[in-house]
């Protein structure tokens, strides 16, 4: 079964991936957004297509991790900001009173 894994060659994926992982780190420790490392684990978490690409199991069972990362990761950035603007309201009412 013949799959094609990406639109990119293996080494344009290992910079994208390597340069995405930077970015979400710096990110993260600049704004201590959870979000952002989950996303710094998730996206190079899919060079592990590359140990076996002909595993299906592998192959599968990346993509469901993936998903699970990037629902959580968007879950998490839901709940953050509605504490961030919780936070803001108190603040702001605390301010006016």
């Amino acid at each position: 079964m013949e799959k094609t894994l990406f639109p990119i060659t293996m080494d344009k994926h290992i910079v994208f991936c390597a340069v995405a992982a930077v970015f979400f780190l710096l990110q993260f420790i600049r704004t201590k957004r959870i979000y952002q490392l989950i996303l710094a684990i998730a996206i190079p978490l899919s060079l592990l297509i590359y140990l076996a690409p002909e595993n299906e199991m592998l192959f599968y069972g990346v993509g469901i991790a993936e998903a699970v990362l990037l629902v959580l990761a968007f879950i998490l950035n839901l709940v953050q900001n509605a504490r961030e603007k919780k936070a803001e309201k108190l603040k702001s009412a605390g301010a006016e009173g």
